[in-house]
């Protein structure tokens, strides 16, 4: 059930066939390589979300595309210096204060289990700030969040491989050609995380018309590395992401990737994010829980 479609006087049905459960999309809008349009996170992102909530029969607020942390959009304060078109970035803390009120809001009417899913990589800290945050105020409703695909590395070209080998049929979409060019990623892997052969077969399957196979290689995917710490000591800094990927492209050239790997990447997304908004749709014992903690604070 899509919010903006219900009529008013169909909100207190729909609230009860959900379970009280309202998802919701947080992708972005920003630079995917040459061969994958701005919105792609939240284009795929939405689409998935929208054929799972389907079929768990869950409210599922309209996208808000815009909204997703994209530092890179505002380097070092200098939006001005930025070559890439098609960023739109805002500070965090006003992410932070746009996301509760939109959690108020679907609340006051009357859903008190929230979902997001988090259809950008740079959305996990923010949503892990916020989630936390809402610790803060006492509040009838729960805040969750969860990925909008590729749960345990589901999506891995290796992963698809061998789920396509145990169940043929189920996959019955796939080519021999494209059995072949998942063997070759499951070999090298992706190369990376971002417009890389997995986003591109989740455009595919959600909108392959606007994927440009000719431009796969338009630019490199592959890191700079030009500002990378030792693994063993656990540093991070989203200025590396700056630093080693220019292009706004990590990974190697999909090259291979066709619509029915699409297909099943979006059937495997949708069949596994479905099974979290049936689960939680059926669970009122987060909200109990808490309801219980805020009493004794």
């Amino acid at each position: 059930m899509k919010w903006e479609f219900l009529r008013e006087e169909e909100f207190e049905g729909a609230i009860e066939r959900s379970g009280g459960l309202c998802v919701m999309t947080l992708g972005c809008l920003e630079k995917h390589g040459q061969h994958l349009p701005v919105g792609t996170d939240s284009l795929k992102g939405d689409r998935i979300v929208e054929l799972a909530a389907e079929r768990a029969d869950v409210v599922m607020f309209p996208t808000t595309m815009w909204l997703g942390d994209v530092s890179s959009a505002h380097i070092f304060e200098n939006p001005s210096k930025t070559k890439k078109h098609g960023f739109i970035g805002m500070n965090p803390q006003t992410m932070l204060n746009v996301l509760e009120e939109l959690c108020d809001e679907i609340a006051r009417n009357g859903f008190t289990k929230i979902l997001i899913c988090a259809s950008h990589g740079g959305n996990s800290s923010l949503l892990g700030l916020f989630t936390r945050s809402q610790l803060y105020k006492k509040r009838d409703y729960i805040v969750m969040s969860c990925k909008a695909y590729d749960f345990a590395d589901q999506l891995d070209p290796k992963n698809v491989l061998e789920a396509a080998k145990k169940d043929p049929e189920y996959f019955s979409m796939l080519t021999e050609e494209d059995l072949k060019t998942l063997e070759r990623f499951a070999q090298t892997g992706t190369g990376g995380g971002h417009a890389d052969f997995k986003e591109t077969a989740l455009l595919y399957g959600t909108h392959p018309d606007l994927v440009a196979p000719d431009r796969f290689d338009a630019e490199s995917g592959i890191s700079t590395n030009r500002l990378t710490f030792p693994p063993q000591y656990g540093i991070s800094t989203y200025a590396s992401w700056i630093a080693n990927v220019p292009n706004v492209f990590s990974g190697y050239a999909p090259i291979g990737c066709t619509p029915t790997i699409g297909e099943a990447y979006l059937k495997l997304s949708v069949d596994r994010l479905a099974e979290i908004f049936t689960y939680l749709k059926n669970n009122d014992d987060c909200v109990d829980v808490i309801r219980e903690i805020k009493e004794t604070q």
